[in-house]
């Protein structure tokens, strides 16, 4: 580690120190890893006022000298073997600027289980992980990214932090984070978002391993317009209202809703996307009324499956097709043999043998339907006929 040496040990004048200068590997690891230094400038024969970082303690030392040697003259700093300084011993120091000395030091990162031995120069862990190309947010370690590194050394666990996929449109980055967000896996894979990119999931969704993250690219400020929504109109029956007469119930109202569009990237190219929709007014649908009431008179048609039926066939079996048959006990009468209160619970009036033969067919395929089909309820012998 660097010594500070007594007056009686500093060295004559005119005397020259053998300048160590640092391998670029580890100076930029160095400067990277504390802090950015200053570009340097031209050394003046002028009081400079300098702060020396030394293994991660700092001082002030004021010097004469214009160059980062005398900077650590002035300090009585002698450099032992294997220490580094940024920036260099011969490079132009000014006032206000920071030198960095780095004494060598053991570290032992046992990484997933296997031990891995450095040889850094750094004086925290922080410092360390990135001269070994371990990227310190990639790994969940033991130890705090500030704890400083001994001069006996450290030994620290560490695990690899879960992969993740980060896909900018057809960008795809790898990463590893040991950050609790999808924002922090976008910071691990130094990803910039725009101020209007799409993020998913959420920016603020957990992260999990082995996610992927899309990030859709909006190009340009987002347009907002309000765009009509057309009503609908409706048609239902009113079996109150005249057959084929129409009552406006409800006059249809346009709605509007607000749509957020812009430009985007996807595979590559531009393409127009809605970002947004909101219902701002909600149409209100028009109803309008069918009347399905037949006229004074007229029954109403039976239909539905039993339309398709041999009534012919029943009637003859039945009346032998007389439609003002009336049996023997005058109980049943007509084409179908009605009894006077089975004719009435399917709208008739009078009795059925005095109803036209539509009227007593249109009753006839009503009763069929209202009871289900069950024909042998209402016609046992002779309904076996409607299926001739």
């Amino acid at each position: 580690m660097p010594r500070t040496r007594t007056t009686a040990q500093r060295r004559p004048r005119g005397r020259r120190r053998a300048r160590r200068r640092l391998p670029p590997p580890l100076l930029a690891a160095v400067t990277a890893a504390v802090l950015a230094l200053g570009a340097g400038g031209t050394a003046l024969a002028a009081h400079k006022t300098v702060v020396l970082d030394v293994n991660g303690t700092e001082r002030t030392v004021h010097t004469f000298g214009g160059t980062v040697a005398d900077a650590l003259d002035a300090a009585d700093i002698t450099l032992a073997d294997g220490d580094l300084v940024a920036p260099a011993l011969d490079a132009p120091v000014a006032s206000g600027e920071h030198v960095l000395v780095r004494s060598p030091r053991d570290l032992t990162v046992e990484l997933d289980g296997h031990p891995l031995a450095h040889s850094v120069n750094a004086a925290t862990l922080g410092e360390a992980l990135r001269q070994i190309g371990l990227d310190p947010e990639g790994v969940a370690l033991s130890t705090a990214h500030d704890t400083p590194i001994p001069t006996d050394g450290l030994t620290v666990t560490a695990e690899r932090a879960p992969r993740m996929v980060v896909l900018r449109d057809t960008v795809r980055t790898e990463t590893r984070s040991t950050g609790d967000t999808v924002a922090d896996v976008l910071d691990a894979a130094h990803v910039t978002l725009g101020e209007h990119d799409i993020v998913t999931p959420d920016p603020d969704t957990a992260a999990a391993p082995d996610m992927t993250v899309r990030v859709v690219p909006v190009l340009g400020e987002p347009v907002t317009e309000e765009i009509p929504i057309e009503a609908e109109t409706v048609e239902r029956e009113n079996p109150d209202l005249p057959e084929g007469e129409r009552e406006t119930v409800t006059e249809p109202e346009d709605g509007v809703k607000r749509v957020v569009t812009a430009t985007v990237l996807h595979h590559g190219e531009e393409v127009e996307r809605v970002l947004e929709e909101e219902v701002v007014t909600a149409p209100v649908e028009g109803v309008v009324d069918i009347g399905t009431k037949a006229p004074e008179g007229t029954p109403p048609a039976g239909g539905g499956a039993a339309a398709d039926l041999n009534w012919s066939a029943l009637a003859q079996c039945e009346s032998g097709g007389n439609p003002s048959a009336v049996n023997s006990a005058g109980g049943y009468h007509g084409l179908y043999q009605f009894s006077p209160s089975t004719w009435q619970s399917v709208g008739g009036t009078g009795l059925p043998s005095e109803a036209t033969p539509q009227e007593q067919t249109q009753r006839a395929q009503q009763l069929y339907n209202a009871v289900g089909g069950d024909w042998q309820s209402q016609w046992p012998h002779c309904g076996v006929h409607l299926f001739d």
